[in-house]
């Protein structure tokens, strides 16, 4: 039993990291929209990538077992690869056997300008209109722990302080860099979900381009329960990917079974709805809150 468990295991292994699947996720990752934000909200300037190779390269070999923000980070070098040498990837600042952050990427531009950090976001965000104030205070993680104001906060406070630490310079003398010749960018990428009944006109231009669908609560779930909608819960992994047909496209009544379970955990999730009405595939998060 142990030996077909392990096969299976290895099957869904096999699947979930399979070219074709990696590609999807790779694709899906470029076409995420990125967050721009005023000086005044976060003084550090977007890193837009020009050029990108449209296809991961058939060698490729995705990290496991890695966290989805990892898979993200991998995108990334890849995404960067036409226009950037990578110097450093991950580089962890350790003193005193305690890791005080790490920088993301430090790379050069292949037209030799000055050497660039770069730290990168990929977030999931509800919009929350009843938490008032900026839309930066509305953005808030699937799972009700995440706020985008506490990250842009910790990247002022923490992240990008951290090149100009003492610390930090002996790592950069390896790479023969100097703290004051770096600049500093950010690439953050984000999925928004909206609530079902918010009016689009009210939407803030600032994040409008990243929304990508509603969230409902499970008592709202009912009225998607309409002829010729078919749904499917995909693999973490996956929520990045732009929605496609799949043969495991299911009825309202497995999908709500299913989705109740994952809900009833307290885990928010993302899910695809096919409309026949429109022949379209939709991505929209049901939330446990």
């Amino acid at each position: 039993m142990i030996a077909v468990i392990a096969i299976y295991l290895q099957t869904c292994l096999i699947e979930l990291n399979g070219y074709k699947r990696l590609q999807n996720q790779y694709q899906g990752f470029l076409q995420t929209p990125q967050l721009h934000f005023t000086i005044e909200e976060l003084p550090y300037q977007s890193l837009e990538i020009i050029q990108s190779p449209k296809e991961l390269s058939e060698n490729f070999v995705m990290p496991h077992p890695i966290r989805l923000g990892q898979r993200m980070e991998a995108f990334m070098e890849v995404a960067i690869s036409d226009e950037y040498e990578i110097l450093a990837k991950n580089l962890q600042i350790i003193h005193n056997k305690r890791t005080l952050g790490e920088f993301d990427f430090i790379m050069q531009a292949k037209d030799f300008e000055n050497p660039i950090h770069l730290e990168m976001v990929y977030k999931f965000y509800f919009l929350r209109p009843e938490f008032g104030g900026s839309w930066i205070d509305q953005l808030q993680g699937p799972n009700s722990k995440d706020h985008l104001k506490l990250k842009i906060q910790k990247l002022q406070s923490h992240q990008f302080p951290l090149l100009y630490r003492s610390e930090a310079q002996a790592y950069l003398d390896k790479l023969g860099l100097k703290a004051q010749n770096i600049q500093q960018v950010i690439n953050f990428k984000a999925q928004i979900f909206i609530p079902h009944n918010y009016e689009s006109n009210r939407l803030n231009s600032s994040f409008s381009k990243a929304v990508v669908g509603y969230f409902y609560k499970l008592n709202e779930l009912e009225i998607l329960d309409l002829n010729g909608n078919l749904f499917y819960i995909p693999y973490k992994n996956d929520w990045v990917a732009q929605p496609e047909n799949t043969e495991h496209f299911e009825s309202f009544k497995n999908f709500q079974q299913k989705i109740s379970v994952i809900l009833d955990e307290q885990r928010s999730v993302l899910f695809w709805l096919y409309s026949a009405e429109t022949d379209e595939i939709y991505r929209h998060f049901a939330s446990w809150w």
